[in-house]
């Protein structure tokens, strides 16, 4: 080995605090980085469970239909079919003790030969009569915990409950996100569901293709066939046709994505600039050795080359570890989302152009971060750098510091920051990033859940009844709800969903003789008692459905109802984030009218008193009389959902806590190379002040001031940073959901809590330097090199 390459690993392991310091920064950069891998990981996954489950290309929504093995040989032979299923879907409560659960009973015709939306048993045993497979998540969402061998009961549409025995677990990709997102989920043979909901036939097709392209076609073609030979057929609602080369909630996982490489960058910035800070420093410290150097006859060339090797061996160290961790961060951060959001649990996976781009670029930024202070360090004349001290000489602002009445100690620490300012402002910017990262991300987090506390408070509704059976709510339902004790208002409301180009908008029919929904309008008006009177073909659209459209007030909408295409006048736009801004509202009598209906599948219901007992005995009341009347419905009250939807937001928080957590390691770790650097360059001055009587006490407190102090600076650095931050993300939140102009909150009170803890982290993290520095004896120090 060469002499200038023995320098190199003299150079690492010489100085191998400052090397393990260096290597630890540059790994926790590149573990950022591994939040790149997650599309990868989350694809790969979906993908492997789409296979799993042979998820629908197709799903059309019919009431009670009755289909034979005649029905499915024809469906079978239609171009494009591939395989094809039905079963019914029925939704009811299930009750387990005194509790009531809104669920799902999903029928399976034969459950050792599905062709579509497979249910993978997980554990225990096929169900027989009677009995059914309980959904893996409805464990992890707490909405039903139960052992293979107890039993819950089902409603059916009067009331009456019907016991079903669980005798396993099941998933399947379809319905197991709506056991996240909505009700207990339950797999049962066919005819146990049907027997429950008094039906005989089906209510959901589902549908795989030969070729995804044709989906849209094969759907067309399976209506036809069914108007034709089956002339009752009702369509319920618009089909479901999942595009090509997509899964269930990837919008929702790509948005997420957008977050993560946002985190990602500013982990990467963040580690440029320690990088830089620890490059200037090294640099710095050989500054001697590159003056002797050239002194000797060593060319610029050969003196940069020499630490470029230690700079790239350093980059090259840091790189593999930040690997190491990165790859257990991605699956993990991956788990987490699928498991929270997609129902799925990723297996382990490695994103191998993520690993090979992310030693590169550990490599060439350690390289390119440190090419600065390299060439000026060779730049210098030899006699500058025979010359140059150590500890850096103090300016205007140590003379500043001298002036104020602080304890001696607390005095030369705060010096001690002046005399060497790249460092010290260097360790400033770390610190300001990582506290100003967090405190941006908590803004993110208070923004969207006032904005969800918002748009909740705008609905003046207590309970909505909703219809969960083929029995509609008419008027009579509607005297029903009327009479109830409590009941000040009972107003009908038609939920459905619109096709809007490519879109699915869900759709409320709204009844304005008392507004139980406050707009704010950016442009035009809102619906009108006339617009029903009328069934006049105007709508109020939400702000993002107007983005995305390109639609303003006066527009024509054109939409795709389950009869056909329909042409609404657009009236008003909605700032509101109803449905993150993709609703549309409608006269309820014009909605009816597209439908073909003169009913309403819920009733929106005001209550006399405001305390919750009373809001829950008017839902309990409201579900005993419609179904002793005949209407089987499903209760929700505002307040309980209220509450629910700001709990799902504390997961949004802890995504974006996840994101902070390798740029807070940045930052700590930059404050302690830098007390570590501090400690080791000035072993003699230690020495010599334990030479004239300083104790370990005062050479601990000279030091921790001065950390406090870097902190401190630090804190004041992000607090406006952190502003800036946080109302970065707010926007790139906006855009990706198409919301326009959103609020922005930032609580003042983050501010001192992000002190306390910016200085507690502190005071922790130098702990390991102090201890070395009170301990020094004074002539191990004074003889240190």
């Amino acid at each position: 080995m060469g002499v200038l390459y023995r320098k190199s690993w003299q150079d690492i392991r010489r100085r191998w605090a400052r090397s393990v310091l260096t290597i630890a920064t540059i790994a926790a950069a590149v573990a950022g980085l591994g939040l790149f891998a997650l599309p990868a990981l989350m694809d790969r996954a979906m993908k492997s469970q789409i296979a799993d489950d042979q998820l629908h290309d197709i799903r059309i929504f019919t009431q009670d239909i009755v289909l034979d093995a005649a029905d499915r040989e024809a469906l079978l032979s239609l171009p494009g079919v591939e395989t094809i299923e039905w079963r019914t879907v029925y939704f009811t409560q299930v009750r387990r003790g005194d509790r009531r659960e809104d669920a799902l009973l999903v029928g399976v015709e034969d459950f050792g030969d599905q062709q579509v939306n497979v249910v993978q048993l997980t554990s225990g045993e096929i169900p027989g009569p009677g009995q059914g497979l309980t959904d893996v998540q409805n464990a992890r969402t707490g909405r039903l915990v139960i052992k293979a061998g107890e039993v819950v009961e089902a409603e059916d549409n009067t009331r009456a409950t019907h016991p079903i025995a669980v005798s396993g677990v099941g998933r399947t990709l379809q319905y197991s996100q709506l056991a996240i997102e909505d009700a207990v989920v339950l797999y049962l043979p066919q005819a146990t569901v049907n027997e429950i909901a008094g039906s005989s036939g089906t209510s959901s097709i589902e549908v795989r293709v030969s070729d995804q392209q044709q989906a849209q076609v094969v759907t067309t073609a399976i209506q036809d066939w069914l108007i034709e030979h089956h002339p009752d057929v009702v369509f319920t609602n618009l089909p479901d046709t999942r595009e090509a080369g997509t899964w269930p909630g990837q919008d929702v996982f790509d948005n997420f994505s957008t977050l993560f490489y946002v985190g990602a960058v500013l982990a990467l910035i963040s580690a440029v600039a320690l990088i830089s800070n620890t490059m200037t420093t090294m640099v710095a410290e050989q500054r001697r050795e590159i003056a002797i150097m050239k002194a000797i006859g060593g060319r610029r060339l050969q003196i940069g080359m020499a630490f470029l090797r230690t700079v790239a061996l350093l980059g090259l160290a840091g790189s593999v570890l930040g690997v190491i961790v990165g790859i257990p961060f991605a699956n993990f951060l991956a788990r987490f989302v699928g498991n929270e959001f997609l129902a799925v649990s990723p297996d382990w996976g490695v994103s191998w152009p993520v690993v090979a781009l992310s030693i590169a670029v550990g490599v060439a930024g350690t390289t390119l971060a440190a090419l600065p202070a390299l060439v000026h360090g060779i730049r210098m004349p030899i006699q500058a750098g025979l010359s140059a001290g150590s500890l850096g000489t103090p300016g205007r602002a140590s003379q500043v510091v001298r002036l104020l009445p602080l304890p001696r100690t607390a005095s030369m620490g705060l010096r001690n920051v002046t005399r060497r300012k790249t460092r010290a402002i260097g360790t400033v910017v770390q610190v300001g990033l990582a506290v100003g990262v967090s405190l941006g991300l908590l803004a993110l987090g208070v923004t969207v859940g006032r904005l969800t506390a918002d748009t909740w408070d705008t609905l003046k509704w207590d309970v909505i009844v909703g219809q969960k059976s083929n029995v509609a709510l008419d008027a009579r339902a509607g005297a029903i709800l009327e009479d109830l004790d409590g009941v000040s208002v009972a107003q009908p409301v038609l939920y459905n969903t619109l096709k809007v180009g490519d879109q699915q908008v869900e759709t409320w029919g709204m009844n304005e003789e008392v507004q139980l929904y406050e707009p704010d309008l950016s442009s035009g008006r809102w619906l009108s008692s006339a617009d029903n009177q009328a069934q006049a073909r105007v709508a109020v659209i939400g702000n993002a459905l107007a983005r995305t459209k390109g639609l303003k007030v006066g527009d024509t909408l054109a939409a795709t109802s389950a009869r056909g295409p329909v042409e609404l006048t657009v009236v008003g736009i909605d700032r509101r984030l109803m449905n993150n801004g993709q609703s549309l509202f409608v006269p309820l009598a014009t909605l009816q009218e597209i439908l073909g209906r003169s009913d309403s599948n819920a009733y929106w219901l005001v209550a006399d008193a405001r305390d919750e007992p009373a809001i829950d005995r008017i839902a309990a009341d409201a579900e005993d009389r419609l179904a002793e009347a005949g209407y089987p419905v499903a209760t929700e009250i505002r307040y309980v959902e209220r509450a629910a939807n700001l709990a799902s937001n504390r997961t949004l928080v802890r995504v974006l806590s996840a994101m902070g957590i390798p740029i807070a390691a940045i930052g700590l770790i930059g404050l302690l190379n830098m007390m570590t650097m501090n400690v080791i360059e000035r072993t003699r001055e230690i020495g010599v002040l334990r030479c004239i009587g300083a104790g370990s006490r005062d050479i601990t407190r000279v030091f921790r001031a001065e950390a406090l102090a870097v902190a401190g600076l630090g804190w004041l650095a992000a607090v406006p940073l952190g502003w800036l931050i946080g109302r970065a993300l707010v926007e790139i939140v906006a855009r990706l959901f198409d919301f326009g102009s959103v609020p922005y909150y930032f609580p003042g009170w983050y501010v001192p809590i992000a002190l306390v803890a910016t200085l507690a982290l502190a005071w922790v993290v130098v702990i390991p330097p102090l201890r070395r520095a009170s301990h020094l004896h004074p002539g191990d120090a004074l003889r240190y090199e």
